[in-house]
């Protein structure tokens, strides 16, 4: 199609947040939503791979579980070998000059239309299987529908101002910036603790014209395919995103053995991307790819997110801080508020208000809105989270290494739960001040007089991350100090709560082991997704080689 004329893509809003207060129309339709899905599971639903366009179901079945009721199976899902894997590169391939040549603002439109339909259509259908999948409580995985809104709108205007992007012209010259799309495709593997993040790794290079194999994790199949269903509607090509499901070893070694692979969009724990950056290495190094996709190579990873609580600090904020950055969605964010730092005299003035908070927190089916808290995504998890917690109550009576564990209940008869846990020590090198649990525990670290500047020290050296903290103070002084001694110790930094971030207001991610910080929802995450070409055109060639100065 060939067009006169330049079309804009307006700057978006954030999608608006919805309540599901008692009585209001919100709560109903979510409700409602909620019933449809209880119904839909009696039709054994069997979710195919999708593979140059094609659904394809395999007789290799597995499970996608309700967290919070084991027993539940949301729906089965296609396993895919090592065939189906090469002909999923094979088929993206196929189609990218045709995905590549459609004209930019056709293709931003679809995600802008994906949007749409989502903020208008399906909010309330996808923010009820987030909350069966994940194991989301209402709040949480509207959130999370809101945020994968944001992506799609912010991405494409991301994507145009990037375009608009263009070098300085003279008199005697025509420049511009070709803004081309990586050559190969992009390998796609999504966590399994946010919907948001399942729609944007695949759709971030697919708006920027690049082609993808994404391969969804296990645990949450059953909502990765509604995302699909809403982008097709939109009118995305299905044969610019090919879907794998099942053997993450084997799909990941086959993506990153393909001499086509041009960029890599992960989120995931850091063993998993320290292979895959290895993997990757030794690649490049034995010539196997046409490109350099360490380039592309965008990892978000773990967190060990610090609470800096100062003594000027209202009691009531600070234990607020705790309670919604450690146990929201089961503290299984990778912002989550895992460490305090805290003096024994604030401590003493927290504590009762973190208590009272505690024991309001019920845990349980998210389908009942008294509940604050769902499930663990796995038995696995659920097993290692655990394995923190009893050994902490062990270490209470082994040199003081532990003064107290609070809370910390869990039952796995139903599904897997744990209550929220705080375990209270001195010793600022203790394990679960180093190491990263993904669950509801929060380690609480008393410190003794040593003075502001040393606690900041201590906070900086303890972990290898580097994803989000927060400072709670009053003071602007010591907040100021606090954001210089902690330059590097989280890309994202609050003076409340370490989660939390929006789209277009606070770019995500971290560096040091949380990841390579290239901020999703933003123009920085975008940059990754295209290698571009210069073009000069002049206005006057020369017919002679030889500069002014030459007597010839």
């Amino acid at each position: 199609m060939k067009i006169d004329g330049i079309p804009e893509i307006p700057k978006p809003q954030n999608a608006p947040m919805v309540s599901f207060a008692p009585e209001t129309k919100e709560r109903m339709l979510l409700k409602e939503a909620l019933w449809k899905l209880e119904c839909a599971r009696s039709k054994n639903t069997v979710l195919p791979l999708l593979i140059g366009g094609e659904e394809i179901v395999t007789d290799d079945l597995g499970d996608c579980v309700v967290p919070h009721n084991h027993q539940r199976i949301l729906a089965k899902y296609s396993k895919a070998n090592s065939d189906h894997v090469f002909d999923a590169i094979k088929s993206v391939l196929c189609a990218r000059k045709k995905w590549r040549e459609l004209d930019w603002f056709m293709r931003l439109n679809i995600f802008r239309k994906a949007a749409y339909l989502l903020q208008t259509k399906y909010f309330y259908e996808l923010t009820a299987v987030t909350m069966e999948n994940y194991s989301k409580n209402p709040y949480e995985a509207m959130i999370d529908v809101c945020e994968l809104v944001d992506f799609w709108n912010f991405n494409a205007y991301y994507a145009y101002l990037i375009y608009k992007e263009q070098p300085d012209t003279l008199p005697y010259n025509f420049n511009f910036t070709d803004w081309r799309p990586l050559e190969g495709f992009v390998a796609a593997l999504p966590p399994n603790n946010f919907i948001s993040i399942a729609g944007n790794l695949p759709t971030a290079p697919l708006t920027m014209g690049n082609v993808v194999v994404c391969k969804p994790a296990r645990d949450t199949v059953a909502a990765f395919y509604p995302i699909l269903n809403i982008l097709y509607e939109a009118g995305l090509p299905k044969e610019t995103l090919s879907v794998v499901n099942g053997d993450s070893e084997m799909i990941g070694k086959i993506l990153l053995d393909s001499p086509d692979l041009a960029g890599i969009h992960f989120t995931g724990s850091t063993d998993v991307f320290n292979w895959i950056v290895k993997k990757v290495g030794e690649n490049t190094g034995n010539n196997t790819y046409k490109s350099y996709p360490h380039r592309s190579a965008v990892g978000e990873t773990g967190g060990k997110d610090f609470l800096v609580v100062c003594d000027d600090e209202d009691p009531k904020v600070a234990a607020a801080s705790i309670v919604v950055g450690g146990f929201g969605y089961q503290g299984r964010k990778c912002s989550a508020t895992s460490r305090v730092y805290i003096s024994e005299e604030m401590w003493r003035r927290v504590r009762p208000k973190l208590m009272e908070f505690i024991e309001l927190i019920k845990v349980g089916d998210v389908k009942d809105f008294k509940n604050f808290m769902g499930a663990i995504i796995s038995e696995a998890e659920y097993s290692k989270i655990l394995e923190y917690i009893n050994t902490a109550k062990t270490d209470r009576f082994v040199n003081e290494r532990v003064i107290e564990v609070l809370g910390g209940e869990c039952a796995n008869s139903v599904g897997w739960f744990i209550g929220p846990a705080v375990i209270v020590t001195k010793n600022p090198c203790y394990r679960t001040m180093k190491k990263e649990i993904f669950g509801p525990v929060v380690t609480v670290c008393l410190l003794d007089k040593n003075g502001f500047e040393e606690t900041l020290k201590l906070c900086d050296r303890a972990s290898e991350y580097g994803l989000t903290g927060a400072i709670n103070t009053k003071d602007v002084f010591s907040l100021c100090e606090g954001l210089d001694a902690l330059r590097y110790a989280a890309g994202n930094v609050y003076d409340w709560k370490t989660t939390g971030a929006v789209v277009g207001q606070q770019p995500f991610g971290g560096a040091r082991k949380s990841g390579t910080d290239d901020k999703a929802g933003s123009k920085i995450n975008l940059y990754r997704w295209v290698i571009p070409r210069t073009i000069s055109l002049s206005h006057q060639k020369p017919g002679d080689f030889a500069p002014a100065y030459l007597e010839k």
